[in-house]
């Protein structure tokens, strides 16, 4: 930055003759602490016949003057030096001066007494606040490439993070989960609420704990949470009543009058609901999985209330006891013939 400030100031800020003069002033700066003198080329004006002076600020003028020998001047030959009579601008031939007095030449007849130091004096304060307002990003920069060099660099998969930069990584703005290793909680944004978390930890690590700051800032917010909780844990903490709340357990007396037939749109969709009410485990043999789900859906096709279910079981004691009483009857002919009472009795007394 101090650079692009000085190239400014030289090009915009010093005449054609400073600029062209700076590297020698310098240069007789530096060398004339160690050698007394050294080679230089200065400029002059000459009228192409007897008068020739070194050249001043009044004779030069931007442009690019050709020379018999070496690089063109960056400088031209100005009106009012013209007028005055002259015509050439020239660089003269390397000469030996004294550093020391050539330098005390340049600073009065270029730069006017003004020190090496203050011509761009501005441009390194400017430099210097613009290094110090850089200074506090530049080094968590470079500390962030050492890590790098030394650690590599993560190309894919999971980091480990602080929950201020889980929030700004995601754009966090929904639920907050407080956390131990900073003062604002770790969010999740909102539109991302409905999707999966995966909590994961030993009994007593705060698991819990967790779903009830959810279930607290849900709570504030007016919406709306179906709670899975076969502990009922939670529904002593967050049940109100007044709010209409639904407890969907059939053990709970608060559990709202519910028939499995009246989810049926069609009588097709009777075993889907049996098979996805009734799977028991560790069972291997399959006829006793599909023959109660079986059982269970031709009872759900006849869209039977819970009194009708209660006068059907009284009525399969009545036909245990009937059908008992039979005497010198094939087993197997029986339930070839009427398969479903025997089923029936089985399902309506377990």
């Amino acid at each position: 930055m101090t650079a692009f400030f000085i190239y400014v100031r030289f090009q915009y800020g010093l005449s054609p003759l400073e600029r062209y003069y700076l590297p020698y002033y310098l240069r007789s700066e530096m060398a004339g602490l160690a050698h007394p003198a050294s080679t230089y080329q200065l400029l002059y004006v000459s009228d192409d016949k007897s008068r020739a002076r070194a050249a001043q600020d009044a004779d030069l003028e931007p442009g690019l003057t050709p020379q018999f020998t070496g690089r063109p001047l960056p400088v031209a030959l100005s009106s009012q030096a013209r007028q005055q009579g002259f015509r050439l601008l020239f660089r003269e031939q390397p000469r030996s001066y004294s550093n020391k007095t050539l330098h005390t030449w340049i600073e009065h007849w270029v730069y006017a007494d003004v020190p090496i130091y203050q011509l761009f004096t501005a441009q390194f304060i400017f430099g210097l606040v613009a290094f110090a307002l850089q200074l506090p990003f530049s080094v968590r920069k470079d500390i962030q490439r050492i890590k790098g060099l030394r650690y590599g660099r993560r190309l894919k998969g999971p980091v480990l993070v602080n929950a201020k930069d889980f929030t700004k990584a995601v754009s966090g703005n929904g639920i907050g989960i407080a956390t131990n290793d900073a003062k604002l909680p770790l969010r999740i944004p909102r539109d991302a609420e409905n999707k999966h978390f995966l909590i994961v930890g030993d009994t007593g690590s705060g698991k819990s704990s967790i779903i009830r700051q959810m279930l607290y800032q849900v709570d504030a917010r007016g919406d709306s949470a179906i709670v899975y909780d076969p502990a009922c844990e939670f529904v002593k903490q967050f049940y109100d009543e007044h709010r209409g709340d639904i407890v969907l357990n059939p053990l709970d007396a608060r559990m709202p009058y519910w028939n499995p037939s009246k989810e049926l749109r069609r009588k097709a969709e009777a075993k889907a609901l049996a098979v996805s009410l009734y799977q028991p485990e560790g069972v291997t043999n399959r006829f006793f999985v599909e023959a109660p789900q079986k059982i269970f859906a031709h009872l759900l096709t006849y869209l039977p209330t819970p009194d009708e279910l209660i006068n059907t079981r009284a009525a399969g004691f009545h036909n245990i006891v009937r059908l008992t009483r039979i005497e010198n009857v094939d087993s197997s002919q029986k339930k070839a013939e009427d398969p479903v009472p025997w089923f029936c009795c089985c399902l309506l007394n377990r």
